[in-house]
């Protein structure tokens, strides 16, 4: 029973990383120290589905609650209290950069090659923090066309793929393709116009990415870990608000090392 509360926990935590631009579900998955059991529960073979079925039903509702439930929360704490909030958000990802380099490691040397897959991904992140502008563009979407609903689907697919790598986060690709706005409106006001061709994207692209992300650790594991890494690391870049040295300053500073104490609570041991 412990065990199934933890799980909704967790899920509740992946939900509210969800709706974060900036913050990566992926990551958080790998700070929780769940990621690997994520990918290794969902599968299309119906003996794994159902010998999983309940560790992702705990998930998958807290999942729902998070973004249901606390997602206006953690939105006021952004428009609010925006620093302290990043700067926590900050300190998690930090936290987990040791985790990460140790699944990376797995008992062995990093091969020189493989830093190759970090430089890849680092840069990746960094153009995104450069070429983040879709923000100030995006328009709400209300009534779509069957063009806009094959977007919806496509954008849905890539911020789903986004989800399940760790340090891309998948609302952040939403605001990039311009629909994140959209979209977050259409979960408040339940328009299912806009829903229900995001949530066939969504669908997509979870049953595609995650079986190319378990060929890839399965076969390349120190490399794709090392890839995750110059994402991880690269997402701290873009969520990063800037910093005041006044009080508040000071207490994002708190907040960030909580985030880490955070993520050393969770961490293997």
């Amino acid at each position: 029973m412990i065990k199934h509360v933890m799980n909704i926990f967790y899920g509740i935590i992946l939900g509210v990383s969800n709706v974060i631009p900036g913050v990566s579900a992926g990551t958080m998955a790998v700070v929780l120290n769940i990621y690997d059991e994520l990918l290794g529960a969902v599968s299309l073979k119906k003996e794994y589905l159902k010998k999983n079925l309940i560790f992702l039903a705990t998930i998958g509702i807290g999942a729902v609650v998070g973004i249901l439930v606390f997602s206006n929360a953690i939105t006021f704490l952004f428009e609010k209290y925006n620093m302290p909030t990043n700067f926590l958000f900050i300190g998690i990802i930090i936290g987990s950069i040791p985790m990460v380099i140790n699944h990376a490691r797995a008992g062995e040397k990093i091969r020189s090659k493989n830093w190759i897959p970090f430089i890849i991904t680092f840069g990746v992140m960094i153009v995104m923090v450069l070429t983040n502008d879709a923000e100030a563009n995006e328009v709400i979407l209300r009534e779509i066309n069957l063009g806009m609903s094959i977007w919806l689907i496509f954008a849905g697919a890539i911020s789903a793929f986004s989800m399940i790598i760790p340090g891309i986060s998948g609302s952040f690709i939403m605001l990039t393709l311009g629909v994140y706005t959209s979209v977050i409106t259409a979960v408040s006001e339940f328009n299912f116009a806009i829903l229900i061709p995001v949530a066939i994207g969504i669908l997509i692209g979870l049953i595609l990415g995650i079986k190319i992300v378990k060929v890839l650790l399965s076969k390349y594991q120190q490399a794709t870990y090392m890839a995750i890494l110059g994402l991880v690391i690269g997402s701290v870049l873009v969520i990063y608000p800037g910093f005041t040295f006044n009080f508040t300053g000071f207490f994002a500073l708190i907040c960030m090392c909580i985030g880490i104490m955070i993520t050393y609570s969770f961490a293997d041991k």
